[in-house]
This record gives structure tokens, sequence and C-alpha cells, in this order.
């Protein structure tokens, strides 16, 4: 192959009549569900890798594991809710130790005295090291008994211990796993976190709005310019599009909400970027 020149493959993905009815067995089964990483929708943003390499432009919505395209900027991306779940992380700064997850609390069936949930960390009553912006040295102790909303890591203050005005140490992540009925029923996960919690708050009102299973409704999910202090990046908004009219898409739906409500799933956060801003949560 001559150097700078590519060869272009044509990917036929028509079934074949022999192949016409071959539905049931797929030679995956020996697979288990925790070895399969869900697709993740992702954001554009401009210190995303795919952005800087070219592959997306700022505010794209695009797949993690293929690289394609769901909606330009701007452009509505339809999708039906199955499952959502609420993490906090622990991350260590980018800069520091080359970053990444050191703790995870997921929520627990356990309510304080007063109704609210209680979330436990994977990695209780331990002390891990940081540098917030790769410079100041903190360290951040996870609770024995648990995380409790408005009361420890996840309280503002606590990113550096002593300074009141620092922002929080552990980032509330909000992560949904969605059907995307325009691209063959694809099941895919998001997660909005810091600036986009706001989003993530919206949304849930939306729904908790109606009376019909989530797997029912149909939602939309664009991007937008937002600014704030100078800095301009892309956030997202969800609105309501209508009720499914797919009867053999809402069972389907219907039997892995089951599969995966309570939390029973994981979206990878390993290629996001590490450290709690103070903008979490302040749009």
């Amino acid at each position: 192959m001559t150097k700078g020149t590519e060869v272009a493959v044509k990917v036929d993905n028509s079934v074949p009549a022999f192949l016409q009815g071959e539905t049931g067995y797929t030679g995956a089964e020996g697979i288990d569900k925790t070895d399969i990483s869900i697709p993740q929708i992702k954001l554009g943003q401009a210190m995303s890798a795919e952005v800087k390499e070219g592959s997306v432009n700022e505010g794209d919505l695009f797949l993690n594991v293929t690289g394609e395209v769901l909606a330009k900027a701007g452009e509505p991306l339809r999708f039906i809710p199955i499952a959502s779940s609420k993490e906090y992380l622990l991350w260590r700064d980018r800069n520091f130790e080359n970053g990444g997850i050191m703790a995870r609390a997921k929520k627990s069936k356990m309510l304080t005295p007063d109704g609210d949930p209680i979330y436990i960390w994977d990695k209780p009553g331990q002390t891990f090291i940081n540098k917030v912006k790769n410079a100041i040295a903190v360290e951040w102790t996870t609770e024995a008994h648990g995380l409790i909303p408005t009361q420890g890591l996840d309280a503002w203050g606590s990113e550096i211990p002593g300074d009141d005005e620092s922002g929080k140490a552990a980032t509330a992540h909000h992560n949904y796993v969605v059907c995307l009925p325009d691209h063959g029923s694809m099941i895919a996960a998001f997660s909005l976190s810091r600036t986009q919690v706001k989003a993530a708050n919206d949304f849930n009102a939306m729904l908790n709005m109606a009376t019909l299973p989530i797997y029912a409704r149909l939602f939309t999910v664009s991007t937008y310019e937002q600014s704030k202090g100078g800095d301009t990046w892309a956030n997202l908004k969800m609105k309501p599009a209508g009720v499914s009219q797919d009867e053999t898409l809402y069972l389907t739906l219907k039997a892995l909400h089951e599969q995966y409500v309570g939390g029973k799933f994981e979206v990878d956060q390993t290629g996001e970027a590490g450290g709690a801003t103070k903008d979490d949560g302040g749009f």
C-alpha cells in the first residue's frame, strides 16, 4: 500500500436469504453480561480527544465504541430511558499519578431517619491522597458506614479540607441506560456530572411527572452552547417527545428495565476527566 493512501472497505449489513429468521442463537451465550461494557453516548467538548483528533465536532453526540456521530451539534437525538442510577466518585486529578477513580459510592437500600438515601463506598474507611489542580496536596477519607447526601465528601468545602470555599471532593454522576429507536433500537448509556447536573435534575423531574413507565416514553436530547465567566462549553437539554407506539419494543425494554433497575449496571467512567469542579451542579 502506498504511504498516505487508504483502502475504502464497503460494509454490507444486509441479511442474506439463508440467514433470514436466524435470530434466536447468536453464539455469544457464553459471554456473561458483567463482561460487556454498555456503549456510551458521549458529548464532544473542546478538550475531548475525539474533537482534538477531528473525528467529531464540539457539541456532537457520538458513540464511544465506534465514534459514530448519532446527532450533530444542536440536532435532537430520540431516546427511550430504560433505567437510571446515581453514584458518587472520588477522582484523582488527571495530572496526578495519571488520574482515575479512587473510590465509588453507590446507593444502598437503607435510608436516614429523615428518609434520605445512603450511598455506600466500595472502599469504606480508607484514606486517599490527591493533588487538586495538581498543586494542592489533600487527603480524603471515605466514611466507614456510607456517604449521606449533604454530609461528608459530597459537601461544599470538602475538596480542600479546611477551605470552606472549595468545591466537592466526591462528584455526583447521574447514569442512564437508554434505547435509541432511530439507530436500530441500540442500547446505550450516558452519564451526566458537573456542569450537566442541572440537566440531569431537570430530566429526573420529567421522569417523575407522568404515570406511564419510563421505558414507554420518548425524549430528545440535544446540545447547546453555554457560557460563564468567559468560558464556553457544550451542554445538554432533554425534552419529552411523546409515547412509544411499538409494543414489541416496549416489552423488550420492560424486561431490560427489570435487569437494570436499582443500579444493576455500571457505566465505564475511565475515559472521563478526573477531579471534582466547583461548577458541579452550579447550572
